[in-house]
This record gives C-alpha cells, sequence and structure tokens, in this order.
C-alpha cells in the first residue's frame, strides 16, 4: 500500500507573480483532527476580531481523513479568495497575508491509558509529529494556536498578545479551557497547572482553581488556545526532544503538552494563563455536539505513587 508524504495542498506564500514575506506580521495555527469540529470552529473564528491583512493562516491536517480533508478544501478555498468578511454594522475584515493548507497522511491514534502501553502505539507520535512540522513552518516572530475543539471569545487574539508583548521574559499566554470526560455528568478540571517533575517524569499535576481572575502565573498549559514568542517556543521545543528520545511507554500518556509547554518555563521564560479569556470545549457525543465551559470545573489532582509505579488521576481537591 503506497504511503502518501504530509503537504501543502494549498500555499499562496509564493505564486508566479511575487514571493509573500511571512516573516512580518503572525501566524495563527489551527490544527485539526475531527471533521465534526470544522464548521463550529470556523463559524467561531470568522466572529473573532482581529487584524487579518497582518496574520498568516496555517491550517494543519493531522491525519488521513477523506472528509476532513473536504470539509477544510471549502474553508481553504473560501480564504484564499481577495474578499473582504462582514462582521457587524459597517464593518469589513480584509484578507489574510497568507493561506496555508497542509495534510499530514498520518493515520490518528487514540488516547490511551496505563503506563505500560507502548508509546509508538499511543496517539502522540502524531501529535509529536505535527508539532515538529509546524515548528519549522513558524517564520514570524509570534504565532496563536488554536485547536480545533476550541471556541476562544472574540477578544482573544487581541488580549492574550497584549499581555505576552509586556515583557520580553513571556513565552506564552493562554486561554483558560476545560478538559472533558465521556460521562458528562462529572466535574472537569482545567487545562492551566502547577507542577512538579522530575525530567521526563511528573511527579504531581495540579489544575488552578477555575473561580481565580486576571492573570495568573503557571507551570503548564494545554494547547488548547494559547499566544507564544515563536522563540521562546523553539528553545523549549528543543529541551523537550532531548528528553522524549528514547520514549518507550506512553508515560504519561495525558501530558505531552503539559510537558513542551513546561519546558517553554523551563527555557527561562514565564508562562501565564488568563482567566478573562475562557474558552468552549466540544465534545461529540452520539449526534451531539456538547460545550464544556469553566463554571464544569473543579481542582484536581494527578500524582505520581511510587509504591505502585502508577499514576491516581483526577483527584478532587476540596474548595477553599
Amino acid at each position: 500500500m503506497k504511503k502518501f508524504k504530509g503537504r501543502f495542498l494549498f500555499d499562496n506564500t509564493t505564486t508566479r507573480r511575487f514571493k509573500r514575506n511571512v516573516t512580518k506580521g503572525w501566524t495563527l495555527v489551527v490544527t485539526f483532527s475531527r471533521p465534526w469540529c470544522v464548521r463550529p470552529f470556523f463559524n467561531n473564528l470568522e466572529k473573532m476580531e482581529f487584524d487579518r491583512s497582518k496574520c498568516h493562516l496555517l491550517i494543519y491536517n493531522n491525519t488521513n481523513d477523506v472528509y476532513l480533508d473536504r470539509a477544510l478544501r471549502q474553508y481553504v478555498n473560501r480564504y484564499r479568495q481577495w474578499h473582504k468578511q462582514k462582521y457587524g454594522p459597517r464593518k469589513l475584515f480584509p484578507p489574510f497575508a497568507s493561506v496555508r493548507h497542509y495534510k499530514s497522511y498520518r493515520p490518528y491514534g487514540g488516547i490511551v491509558f496505563g503506563q505500560q502501553i507502548s508509546f509508538e502505539s499511543s496517539k502522540l507520535p502524531t501529535i509529536l509529529e505535527m508539532h515538529r512540522d509546524i515548528a519549522k513552518m513558524i517564520t514570524t516572530k509570534y504565532f496563536f494556536l488554536i485547536e480545533d475543539d476550541t471556541l476562544p471569545p472574540g477578544w482573544a487574539v487581541y488580549r492574550l498578545f497584549k499581555i505576552l508583548k509586556k515583557s520580553s521574559k513571556t513565552g506564552l499566554v493562554s486561554g483558560v479551557e476545560t478538559t472533558r470526560t465521556p460521562r458528562l455528568a462529572d466535574s472537569v478540571r482545567l487545562g492551566v497547572y502547577k507542577l512538579l517533575r522530575n525530567g521526563n517524569q511528573i511527579i504531581e499535576r495540579l489544575s488552578l482553581d477555575p473561580r481565580l481572575r486576571g492573570v495568573q502565573e503557571v507551570d503548564a498549559t494545554g494547547f488548547y488556545c494559547l499566544a507564544a514568542r515563536t522563540e521562546a517556543w523553539k528553545k523549549g521545543f528543543e529541551i523537550f526532544e532531548n528528553e522524549i528520545e528514547g520514549q518507550l511507554t506512553a508515560e504519561p500518556n495525558w501530558a505531552i503538552d503539559t510537558l513542551l509547554t513546561n519546558d517553554v518555563k523551563r527555557a527561562g521564560y514565564k508562562i501565564y494563563a488568563d482567566f478573562e479569556t475562557p474558552c468552549y470545549h466540544m465534545q461529540q457525543v452520539g449526534d451531539r455536539i456538547y460545550y464544556w465551559a469553566i463554571d464544569r470545573a473543579v481542582p484536581k489532582l494527578d500524582i505520581y505513587i511510587e509504591k505502585y509505579k502508577c499514576y491516581a488521576t483526577g483527584v478532587n481537591i476540596p474548595w477553599k
């Protein structure tokens, strides 16, 4: 069976007439692995307020799913046109500075549990290879990352970049989003953490209290919605790559984003979470889409139990 290599399905940074400068402005990276996310994601994106003329849009399809490919092509064809999008009375958005659509053709692995599961059979290599690719594709000083199942508020780009650019020591700033669970009656945690680790081993991970407000310094975040300084991200990624090398088991299988973002802090930068930028986290259950919000979250702890060589995950922390 023929194996396809990842490639750009559309890239207007280079045309017959001229080559666009993809070092000026900033990059908006949106990553996809689920077809059902496409319509609600782009409906929300088109309501977000930011200057498209300075934004290089990079759409990354991390699967070999033909339905996802077709769904994304519709929006790529729309954004490649030099048109203006209407938003609000007498307000127009200019077109994006550039549009790129990349398809990886990788089989997307599922979520695994248990520390003896092979690293290669988990979904982690797929996610890792995606971020290796993305790190090479970003040529601007700053970038903004949104995952396909995340719906940020309209002000997210302006606010998170404003916080990020206040200090050159700030590596990334994240919006606040919950995790999910297939049991819809259960509580969930926020994807922003205080962390205790030993190399690539997470000893203790505590999710922050959802009742916090304002900008909070954290040790790690999820990939959901964040603004980052490209230099800081790549320095953190170098640390991450050195420690992930030779990984045999998917331990801890739930924490590749936690480790990578924490490595940005270990590279000498500050990491913040903005509790005034709450995001919805989408989840498909049957034929319906559910939206997890910050009001469903409680503080939770994941802790490594040395005696049994395993994790106690999702331990509820009493409200103070």
